[in-house]
């Protein structure tokens, strides 16, 4: 007959093994944290299903969107195209260098548009995802221009090289997102 207070003491010493192997693993170095090499299955599921369910429930808090007009589409656009094409891309413009260094690789917003409703997209923006290379725009961002992004990002699925050239031209970017006539790197929204 077993006494009491041994499975206590079972539970205790399986958590004691399992903390102490878990700092062992932490401290030996041998996991390879460099993006280059990128993560492991195993850290790849935990990560994605993390940040899934993670974002999941905090999005279910966001406030219904406003409705999308010219002003907020051209505005969105602008943001997009100075702050999110390095990383995503955009239809016909390949990921920046920056984009192409980063693991996980940063998705491909046509697609995660088509995916996710506008609410995880919102708080995505607002938020960042740690771990991923997202920032978070709410600290520099007002709700209202965070918003203006994702009712761009609404349209990039389907979206033809040729049409984002045609925004690009129309709102008077150079190729690598600074506008004509502005030194690189110092892209202004407030025109």
């Amino acid at each position: 007959m077993p006494r009491p207070g041994r499975p206590g003491l079972a539970v205790a010493a399986t958590l004691l093994v399992l903390v102490a192997g878990t700092a062992a693993f932490i401290y030996s170095g041998a996991y390879d944290v460099s993006a280059t090499s990128g993560h492991t299955g195993l850290g790849r599921w935990v990560l994605k299903a993390l940040q899934k369910r993670s974002i999941a429930v905090r999005a279910d808090g966001v406030p219904e969107p406003p409705a999308a007009d010219s002003a907020s589409l051209t505005e969105g656009f602008e943001r997009y195209h100075e702050m999110c094409v390095q990383c995503h891309g955009a239809p016909g413009v390949e990921r920046g260098e920056i984009g192409r260094g980063i693991a996980p690789q940063p998705p491909d917003l046509a697609e995660e548009a088509e995916e996710h409703d506008p609410k995880r997209l919102f708080w995505v923006t607002k938020h960042g995802v740690k771990l991923a290379g997202m920032p978070a725009f709410g600290p520099t961002h007002t709700d209202e221009e965070v918003w203006a992004i994702v009712r761009f990002l609404e349209r990039l699925p389907g979206m033809r090289a040729s049409e984002y050239a045609r925004w690009v031209e129309r709102h008077g970017f150079a190729a690598g997102g600074e506008r004509h006539g502005d030194a690189p790197g110092t892209a202004s929204r407030d025109r």
